[in-house]
């Protein structure tokens, strides 16, 4: 089973189970108290189907009436109620944001230190830590709250920065940031690794023809071709306007020629063709790109739609 989902079980369906637990470990003497414990299991198991955004709202204001609940009941054992407090700050501060979480969370978290007092049961040993330990979770929570917001509001502008909004694919900082790191493996001893640089043809005839919408949509349909049928560890990213690159680690000339072949043929079924330029790494990145390129711009110039090899450094092209 995935651990994602796991965990899910555990943390939604260990709120009905945890009432069967203590029904089990302190049942009630008025028999009456067993529907109470009815509607907060069905209201627990209600929430489930809420999905992960409305549950954990639903179940915050479950959890708070039954967790005053149980501190009422237990009488001087209310203090049993803090190994399950966290729950409630942990829903609040997934259920609201922050300024709302910290609302929500003190007020059940407040009634919780209140309710031993009304009933007589704060003095003594136990209510000190008891009272003193819920603002201290709740303020632990919201820090994980906050931690967690300000994480991915990080990895947001992460991916937006490394990623090309129109197509979806690693854009050209991000290629080059992958080109990089497989340069160091080469350098480390690991296979070369080729590279693939292919631009559409006559994609402005296409933009002045059928407009700019039309343009996007062909540049979407190709990524997700290109994405779809390379091979499993390649990466595909949008170099610019309408070119894109394709990195194959531990790869030779031969096999990026041949997946370059079957591309072309790809991208020519999907109404516009391409054309390719095939170079192989050698120690130099900017030298890779230049001979990439200069392979490219031959394929142009021999009639488009082809795959063209990048000579080898030091002899003139083919």
């Amino acid at each position: 089973m995935d651990p994602g989902r796991l965990l899910y079980i555990v943390a939604w369906v260990g709120l009905p189970l945890g009432i069967g637990l203590q029904l089990f470990y302190s049942p009630p003497e008025d028999p009456t108290l067993y529907l109470a414990y009815l509607a907060f299991a069905l209201l627990f198991l209600w929430a489930l189907g809420q999905g992960p955004r409305r549950a954990p709202r639903v179940l915050v204001h479950a959890l708070g009436p039954y967790l005053l609940f149980e501190a009422w009941r237990s009488g001087e054992a209310y203090w049993g109620v803090g190994f399950w407090s966290p729950a409630l700050y942990l829903l609040a501060a997934f259920a609201y944001p922050l300024p709302w979480a910290l609302g929500v969370g003190a007020f059940w978290g407040g009634l919780l230190v209140l309710l031993p007092l009304f009933a007589g049961q704060g003095m003594g040993f136990p209510y000190g830590h008891y009272a003193f330990s819920q603002p201290v979770l709740l303020a632990l929570t919201l820090l994980l709250a906050r931690f967690r917001e300000f994480y991915g509001q990080a990895r947001f502008w992460r991916e937006q920065a490394l990623t090309c909004p129109l197509t979806g694919l690693p854009n050209r900082r991000a290629l080059e940031m992958a080109l990089e790191r497989e340069a160091a493996r080469v350098e480390r001893g690991e296979k070369p690794f080729a590279l693939i640089l292919l631009d559409l043809d006559d994609f402005k005839r296409v933009n002045d023809e059928r407009g700019h919408q039309e343009g996007d949509g062909l540049l979407r349909r190709v990524a997700q071709y290109l994405k779809t049928h390379v091979r499993q560890g390649d990466l595909v990213g949008r170099w610019g306007g309408e070119e894109f690159l394709v990195l194959l680690p531990a790869t030779d000339l031969l096999g990026a020629e041949r997946l370059a072949e079957r591309l072309r043929e790809g991208i020519a079924a999907l109404g516009v063709t391409a054309s390719f330029g095939v170079a192989l790494y050698q120690g130099d990145l900017q030298g890779l790109f230049l001979r990439a390129d200069q392979a490219l711009y031959q394929a142009k110039a021999l009639g488009k739609n082809r795959v063209a090899r990048a000579s080898e450094p030091g002899t003139p092209p083919p």
